[in-house]
């Protein structure tokens, strides 16, 4: 087995919510097209959220692979935030605060900051056991949350960008070294050439 530890990160798909610029969350929508792509990588297990955006993402990159859906991985819950974009949000004092200190004030009836978080991290302390590759199809916010506890350079989850169609790949040279958080030791964004099949 391959020494240390790789994680690669792959953001699902547009949906329709993404493209209309809305804050999805837990809302279960569909990815807007099947398409096909072409990776470096060949994994034999994929672990993801348990949504449908990040099924079938899945399903398109690594057909015949099998896919573990958690909902620990599912993107942050937006509450009554969820499916409206920021200029139909922009007026109310309670988004402007949440903009502003995501940290401390969380959308009413949604998840906090500090929740997410601990489900997120917990989730990939309790699959990264030992040494090895794991791929992951997530959502924006997880892969933003990682890259901001472990990626390089870091910096905060505000100012992290996870992008579409585009592969992040974290290693560490020892598995201790990802189990005590540190930041990993090598880092690298690769795009995905992705064939469009409607």
């Amino acid at each position: 087995m391959a020494r240390g530890v790789t994680i690669h990160l792959i953001r699902h798909e547009k949906t329709q919510a993404n493209v209309e610029r809305k804050y999805i969350g837990w809302t279960d929508e569909p990815i807007l097209q099947e398409v096909t792509a072409q990776l470096p990588i060949a994994p034999t297990i994929i672990y993801g959220s348990d949504l449908l955006r990040c099924q079938q993402t899945a399903a398109c990159y690594f057909p015949n692979v099998n896919y573990i859906g958690m909902q620990q991985l599912r993107e942050s819950n937006f509450g009554d935030f969820e499916m409206h974009t920021y200029e139909q949000l922009k007026e109310q004092s309670i988004y402007r605060a949440w903009i502003d200190d995501p940290y401390t004030v969380s959308p009413p009836n949604g998840e906090s900051f500090k929740a997410f978080e601990q489900r997120v991290l917990q989730v990939f302390q309790q699959l990264v056991v030992q040494q090895g590759a794991y791929t992951f199809v997530v959502h924006g916010g997880v892969i933003r949350l990682l890259l901001s506890h472990f990626g390089q350079p870091q910096q905060s989850f505000q100012n992290t960008l996870a992008k579409h169609r585009v592969l992040y790949t974290l290693h560490w040279e020892q598995l201790e070294q990802f189990l005590g958080g540190t930041a990993c030791t090598l880092f690298s964004e690769a795009p995905i050439t992705v064939n469009e099949t409607m």
